[in-house]
């Protein structure tokens, strides 16, 4: 997911008053965690709250309720709330909750040993702050990460972290550009290709994540990193017929804007030339979002309708399926692979990490579907990880900047298995 523009911003003051202020909020936050890890060395169940209940945060709240932590689940979605009271879990507690309003986020995350917001990523900074107010670890799934480190040395007083952008991609796409940067001396290109090939008998059109975010994604400028500086292209750019490792074969894959093209040159230890991402898309998907947004069907300004005035993006939003109604009701594979090509002792290489799963297996396993399960499964390792203080950092980071081999380990005890080939470059 791309950053939604910057209409957020996060505005930083000059004032004494101000840093005094922020100063205080710190040391209240450090409180806060300092009691809670007491709490924690008595072998009390992990906490976490959730916000957002849809089918990714819905597979993030079953990993998490199965290692037996204590889950708070919230939406403004009554209907979603009624999906979450159907699961078998007795430490799931769902309730309603508009994340617009701080005051109603503070008191839902309260006590909790982390946030994770798989809600709108417009939510992220209000969530973050009110994180930080109560001294609770935070994750998102997409979002700001320009915007969400300038609060990088707030979080590292109050000796907490905030994890950026850890879903599929970015976030299991990063882990596995660190791993593959990790095995070579000096690294020239990384590209991201997420993959699929989802058909359905019962939808025409279909989006796996939110479904808001995916449309604006595929009609915003395309960016890619290349020599120094991010480029923009125009949107979908360059098409490429790639191939994925069985069982998805090869598809058409359009370039696109995403997180990874911005944090994974700043961040790696190891810099590369180019870095780009690429989502798969039928023709006939791509040839539908264009169409949608020539005909304005994409637009937030409302237009008047009669005497009613209706947003066009609403009302297409409601005509589509959400990503959580589609399990079992499509078919096919997804997956995310990342090429890292550079050199180790003297030889060219390309290494490739991916993870597959298809549909059918999500839902006959998980309920989910594959997309949904392989968006929210790296979320909750991250969460585990991080509960059970296996996470050092401190501060605000990206995926990139956790310990990658150990991340990809753990991924495999909650079945989602990373697969590596080496490829020598004659």
């Amino acid at each position: 997911m791309h950053r939604l523009g910057t209409n957020i911003q996060y505005k930083t003051g000059t004032t004494t008053t101000k840093h005094l202020a922020e100063a205080n909020f710190a040391r209240t936050a450090q409180t806060h965690y300092l009691s809670r890890q007491k709490h924690a060395a008595a072998a009390s169940p992990l906490e976490f709250s959730i916000i957002g209940a849809g089918g990714v945060g819905q597979v993030i709240l079953a990993h998490l309720a199965r290692l037996g932590a204590k889950v708070k689940v919230g939406d403004i979605d009554r209907a979603r709330l009624r999906e979450v009271g159907k699961l078998p879990f007795d430490n799931v507690r769902a309730s309603k909750l508009d994340a617009s309003k701080p005051e109603a986020v503070r008191s839902f995350i309260k006590g909790a040993d982390a946030v994770i917001n798989s809600s709108d990523p417009r939510f992220n900074l209000l969530i973050m702050k009110q994180a930080l107010r109560g001294g609770v670890n935070y994750i998102d799934l997409a979002g700001y990460p320009s915007e969400q480190v300038k609060q990088d040395s707030a979080w590292k007083k109050a000796g907490l972290v905030a994890i950026l952008g850890m879903g599929e991609d970015p976030g299991l796409s990063n882990v596995m550009a660190r791993r593959g940067v990790d095995s070579l001396d000096s690294v020239t290109e990384i590209r991201i290709r997420d993959g699929e090939t989802s058909t359905s008998e019962t939808y025409p059109f279909v989006a796996l994540f939110a479904p808001s975010v995916f449309l604006e994604e595929a009609v915003s400028p395309a960016r890619y990193f290349e020599n120094g500086e991010v480029k923009t292209a125009t949107a979908m750019y360059e098409r490429e017929l790639y191939r994925f490792p069985d069982p998805i074969g090869e598809v058409p894959v359009y370039g696109m804007d995403h997180e990874e093209v911005h944090t994974l040159p700043q961040y790696l230890p190891k810099k590369p030339r180019f870095v780009d991402f690429k989502l798969a898309l039928t023709d006939d998907a791509a040839s539908a979002i264009r169409l949608f947004h020539q005909l304005g069907l994409l637009d937030r300004k409302p237009v008047t309708v009669g005497k009613t005035k209706i947003t066009p993006l609403n009302v297409l939003l409601r005509l589509l399926p959400a990503p959580s109604q589609l399990a079992g009701k499509i078919k096919g594979n997804a997956g995310i692979l990342v090429e890292i090509r550079g050199v180790v002792s003297g030889e060219e290489c390309v290494h490739k990490f991916y993870a597959t799963l298809s549909h059918e297996e999500a839902y006959a396993k998980y309920r989910s579907n594959a997309t949904s399960y392989l968006t929210g499964t790296p979320t909750a390792v991250c969460a585990n990880l991080l509960g059970t203080g296996r996470v050092e950092n401190r501060g605000v980071v990206v995926p990139e900047l956790l310990d990658a081999a150990q991340f990809i380990e753990e991924a495999r005890k909650f079945e989602l298995q990373v697969r590596h080939e080496k490829v020598r470059v004659s």
